[in-house]
């Protein structure tokens, strides 16, 4: 009979797989729901380290928060159609610096010569029912006519005018200047063409249109960041909100101004259950762009007098996700206990615990797969090193 098997094998390969196996079939198992029995002879195998965990900053109240720099409604400006018309040229772009009053695009507008004309119209009305209203006033005077008469002739004048004015204004609105106007009415030159302009010095956000294309009253054409302050809007969990106040200094990484918070809003996200948060740059210094994501720090107040908000932090890769909760593993006596904690955004390599730990716990860093497969019963093999730690 020949065997049905035959593997050589080495002895320097067998005997720390039996030991190993051995050793996580009598120490892995969870005593209790929250419980891990683990033997420390094991971290080497199955690459377990832990870290204690240590309170950020003097007096462990510095608070970590994250957010994405706007730009204020108030700083925000627009230039639209003032009438329907063709795009003729687009005079700047995306980006671009400018300044209050220069061009930045011209149009060619049917409807803006039937302005001027009705305008025009106006203008040659008024004069005359002005003339008839002088005339009647000295006949009044010397007693030809009544002064009904008189009053009619008043009346059909300051009418007159009225319709004038308005149409003047409807032509300014639409951006034509004075001397535009001046030249029109010495000459009764009509021109179709329309210059638009900046309102403001700022920076070119967004350009809607392109030559040629043909639009309606109304419709944006560029739009225009008014040079000033930005704001930065925050989410903070309802944990630490009550450590937060109206007016707290937030130090931003990259800026050598700090912020400070102008609002805080008394409703929370249904998405993402956090509190928002604005502040404004205190400084005029060119260090954040919209839409940047950067992080701030300050020092908590604290919900009541000498109180502060201790924030503890751990490397992310010490947190784990179970059942819609998250957890780390803190080193007991006997081994490790699942820790349900209550965590922050925080950025970067590390994760802001709001509650469930405290300074000095010694908290699973590596390894964190081994102990959590133990923990879920996942049975020996979870942390024998075919499972966690080949190839490591």
């Amino acid at each position: 009979m020949f065997p049905l098997f035959h593997f050589p094998l080495k002895p320097r390969g067998l005997v720390p797989l039996f030991l190993l196996t051995g050793l996580a079939g009598a120490c892995i198992a969870a005593t209790s729901a929250d419980d891990i029995a683990w033997n420390k002879n094991l971290d080497a195998g199955a690459g377990v380290t832990t870290s204690a965990v240590q309170a950020q900053g003097v007096g462990a109240g510095i608070v970590f928060l994250q957010g994405t720099v706007v730009l204020p409604a108030q700083h925000s400006e627009v230039v639209s159609m003032p009438v329907a018309g063709v795009v003729q040229s687009v005079l700047v772009t995306p980006m671009q610096s400018v300044r209050a009053g220069q061009p930045v695009a011209s149009i060619m507008s049917p409807q803006l010569v039937e302005w001027q004309r009705e305008w025009l119209m106006a203008e040659s009305q008024a004069r005359l029912a002005q003339g008839k209203a002088q005339r009647d006033e000295q006949m009044f005077a010397d007693g030809i006519v009544s002064e009904h008469r008189r009053n009619e002739s008043r009346a059909q004048y300051d009418m007159a005018a009225l319709a004038a004015r308005e149409r003047r204004q409807a032509l300014r609105l639409a951006g034509v200047n004075d001397a535009a106007l001046a030249k029109a009415l010495s000459t009764s030159t009509l021109s179709p063409l329309l210059t638009l302009t900046a309102p403001v010095v700022g920076m070119v956000l967004e350009q809607s249109v392109m030559p040629g294309q043909r639009l309606e009253a109304g419709s944006l054409v560029v739009r225009v960041g008014r040079s000033g302050r930005l704001a930065i809007d925050l989410q903070v969990s309802a944990q630490l909100a009550p450590a937060l106040r109206v007016g707290d200094r937030l130090d931003v990484d990259g800026c050598q101004q700090p912020a400070r918070l102008v609002a805080i809003s008394n409703q929370v996200s249904a998405a993402t259950q956090s509190i928002m948060l604005r502040a404004e740059l205190t400084g005029d210094e060119d260090c954040l762009r919209i839409n940047q994501f950067v992080q701030v720090r300050t020092q908590g107040q604290g919900t009541r007098a000498g109180e502060t908000a201790a924030v503890l932090r751990v490397p992310a890769q010490a947190v784990v996700q179970h059942a819609g909760h998250e957890y780390v593993f803190v080193r007991t006596p006997t081994g490790f206990r699942a820790t349900q904690v209550v965590t922050s955004k925080g950025g970067g390599a590390d994760t802001p615990i709001v509650s469930g730990l405290k300074a000095g716990d010694q908290v699973a860093v590596k390894g964190v797969a081994a102990i959590k497969g133990a923990w879920l019963g996942l049975g020996p093999e979870a942390a024998t090193p075919s499972a966690t730690a080949v190839g490591k």
